[in-house]
């Protein structure tokens, strides 16, 4: 019994070293004699803010997605100090998923996006700015953000999600 007692330590004591490099999924299977499997979802304390912009319409869309280091009061109340790189997106345009370090996201939305007909600058569309999306009360390090814009014109707009949870 303590052998098997010190390699099951040895056993979490890996798996604990896995977690904390930020290795994907990691599931442990334990010697026969023990039939349990030990699924560890890693990555929950990840460092990184995934973004994922995508177009959903018939039009051009200037996402116009910005993020602040501030959470605070001043944060929210102001326009936050960057704004993510994505370019203006064509139709149907789902650029590769951003990957911001967590402590530079404490707030972030999407301020009056854009939407154009190519080649266009008067858009057809505006949507209204979103919610803006706090860290520690709207999403943590590890989550995953999308900002999906869909229909066109008039009835032009933004879908949040975190973690596939629609919240504006």
């Amino acid at each position: 019994m303590a052998a098997c007692s010190s390699s099951l330590r040895r056993l979490a004591a890996t798996a604990l070293l896995l977690l904390a490099a930020g290795c994907g999924n990691l599931t442990l299977t334990l010697p026969n004699g023990l039939s349990a499997d030990i699924s560890i979802p890693v990555g929950v304390a990840s460092n990184v803010v995934t973004v994922e912009v995508w177009n959903d319409t018939d039009f051009e869309v200037e996402p116009r997605i910005r993020y602040d280091d501030d959470t605070g009061f001043w944060g929210q109340l102001f326009s936050a100090a960057s704004e993510l790189a994505t370019g203006t997106l064509g139709s149907g345009e789902f650029p590769e998923a951003f990957q911001l370090a967590c402590d530079h996201v404490g707030v972030l939305y999407a301020d009056e996006p854009g939407q154009f007909p190519p080649g266009e600058d008067v858009p057809i569309g505006q949507a209204d700015r979103t919610r803006t999306l706090i860290r520690g009360e709207d999403f943590d390090c590890g989550d995953t953000i999308r900002f999906q814009f869909v229909g066109s014109g008039s009835s032009f707009g933004v879908r949040v999600s975190v973690n596939g949870v629609i919240v504006d």
